[in-house]
């Protein structure tokens, strides 16, 4: 009895359902709490198995591409495009966007708080040498920090180990070596407003406009990758792309604040 009940319950996804989808996802998405928030109310929640797998937007550009997903939902514009222009994506949606900022102590002994850009923000970092914390992996958030310390005209990855820390990790524990360390990070908003160890830290730099951050969603073409649930997945999307899911996103709200923005 005890060994039908395991066999039974190893194998009663696929009896409930008829249909899985795999969305290839960012962090900061799913961190944010919005897929379980956003999910359950699709017509066909019930009827079908959504998986959510998230990493780096780079690491999930790269399952996508391997045909281990049905729908990518990720955060670099460039990274993106080219997804596309290699064939391995259908369509292209602008899901949502919120923005980066800059954390950092309360203190704020380099006047973060009051620079005209984040480009002097970074300077400032620079010049005084100040610990920075970056995720150093292939994130959406990584590639933005790059393009600001581009405009500084700094290779931090010089400085790696000295005033540069990078930790190849996660947005959450990047965050906690930050406040650990009493250092400054580029993170976006919504992993800081859900991210519960804050001590002295806070937002020390935000400009939506300069640092907005766009999601986007990819449906994987099935030419590329003929094992997909094209169909179903075609239906999510479409769903996910409707002005009702994106009333759903824009009255999201973590801690009374709204997380993501639609057009």
């Amino acid at each position: 009895m005890i060994k039908f009940i395991l066999y039974l319950s190893l194998f009663l996804p696929s009896i409930l359902f008829a249909e899985t989808l795999i969305i290839q996802s960012t962090t900061s998405t799913r961190d944010s709490g919005l897929y379980k928030y956003l999910l359950p109310n699709y017509p066909d929640y019930n009827k079908i198995q959504i998986k959510v797998i998230a990493v780096g937007t780079g690491q999930a550009i790269v399952n996508a591409r391997n045909c281990d997903g049905d729908i990518l939902i990720v955060h670099d514009r460039e990274k993106e495009e080219k997804f596309l222009k290699n064939g391995y994506g259908t369509k292209r949606h602008d899901l949502m966007y919120n923005d980066f900022v800059i954390i950092g102590p309360a203190k704020d002994k380099l006047s973060i708080e009051n620079s005209s850009s984040a480009t002097e923000a970074f300077l400032k970092i620079y010049k005084e040498q100040h610990l920075f914390i970056s995720r150093s992996d292939s994130s959406g958030t990584h590639s933005a920090e790059m393009k600001i310390w581009k405009n500084t005209k700094v290779n931090p990855s010089a400085f790696s180990g000295k005033w540069y820390m990078e930790t190849g990790q996660g947005m959450g524990p990047s965050l906690n070596i930050a406040i650990s360390l009493n250092g400054y990070i580029f993170s976006d908003r919504s992993s800081w407003i859900r991210f519960n160890n804050k001590k002295s830290h806070k937002i020390l730099y935000e400009n939506p406009s300069e640092l907005r951050n766009n999601y986007g969603m990819i449906l994987v073409n099935p030419e590329k990758c003929p094992n997909i649930n094209f169909s179903a997945a075609n239906n999510l999307y479409e769903w996910l792309s409707s002005d009702y899911a994106a009333k759903l996103i824009k009255d999201y709200k973590l801690s009374e604040s709204h997380v993501f923005y639609v057009k």
